[in-house]
């Protein structure tokens, strides 16, 4: 299924246990999808202070810390940019279903803070682009008692983790901030 390093998101969570966030490896991605989602201007800046908001109380973060974010910023904006789409940063396939699905709630409640922050006229959004960001929204009330076993569960994680990666890529579409093209000075005659 997925093809997020489960090497990556070990590190990413251990580093943000080890500096006391409140918020997990997994919201943290989601919040930083987000926000680039919503329309953040991609500038390096302009997303930190709405990241340190919703991730650590509006404090600015360890240095360790906003470096891994930042480099995880970056990836999200070239995958998105490349039209590759966002692997999200959850636990490995091997993780039980129970905590991959938790997992999978968590990152699409952080996903829609992180796009509400900057996004606020959703109504100006396509039918289908409401009608997604709904579906994620339901999403986040999905229960994980499942039966561990079940390959049907499985599969249904699955279509869902594939969902919220299809809403992913229509979010930026429509809202993503692309860079600013490098202005040309005008030619002084």
């Amino acid at each position: 299924m997925s093809k997020t390093n489960p090497l990556k998101y070990a590190a990413v969570a251990d580093l943000m246990a080890q500096h006391d966030l409140m918020a997990t490896a997994v919201e943290a991605h989601g919040v930083i999808c987000g926000l680039v989602c919503g329309g953040v201007a991609l500038d390096d800046k302009s997303w930190q202070p709405h990241f340190n908001d919703l991730i650590n109380d509006g404090f600015g973060l360890p240095a360790p810390v906003r470096q891994v974010m930042t480099d995880l910023y970056h990836e999200v904006i070239e995958s998105l940019m490349a039209q590759k789409g966002v692997e999200l940063l959850l636990p490995s396939d091997e993780a039980p279903l129970d905590e991959r699905i938790d997992s999978l709630v968590d990152w699409s409640q952080a996903f829609l803070a992180g796009f509400g922050v900057v996004q606020q006229e959703l109504s100006k959004a396509s039918e289908e682009l409401q009608e997604m960001i709904q579906d994620i929204a339901s999403i986040t009330q999905v229960s994980a008692e499942f039966d561990q076993e079940d390959e049907e569960n499985e599969a249904s994680f699955l279509v869902l983790y594939e969902h919220v990666r299809l809403g992913v890529m229509m979010a930026f579409e429509e809202f993503g901030k692309r860079p600013a093209a490098p202005s040309t000075p005008p030619t002084l005659h």
